[in-house]
């Protein structure tokens, strides 16, 4: 049973540390999501997130422009990062039970 458990206690460490490994990659793409809107016949990205309870605005450009396929590359780029983590974490409670037993 030791072997199960030493197992058990690598993965935990395993886990933790790509959870970590997410939460810094994450913290350094824009939050938030691309918002278009229109002014003038054209349409126009703003990259729309929550700060203080308030919704803010930030222009990122035009529709077809580089600057809004980056940004929106970015968010996508978040969003299975953050189910990514997600997944981590249902992981890591499920070899906590196993570790449990361990007592």
């Amino acid at each position: 049973m030791a072997v199960v458990f030493d197992i058990l206690k690598k993965e935990r460490k395993r886990l933790l540390e790509l959870s970590a490994q997410y939460e810094r990659e994450i913290a350094q793409l824009p939050k938030g999501s691309i918002s278009r809107k229109r002014r003038w016949n054209r349409e126009y990205c703003y990259l729309a997130y929550r700060e203080a309870g308030k919704v803010k605005f930030d222009y990122v450009g035009a529709v077809e422009s580089e600057a809004a396929g980056n940004v929106a590359a970015k968010i996508e780029r978040r969003k299975q990062l953050a189910d990514k983590r997600r997944e981590v974490r249902d992981n890591l409670r499920q070899v906590e039970r196993g570790l449990r037993g361990q007592n």
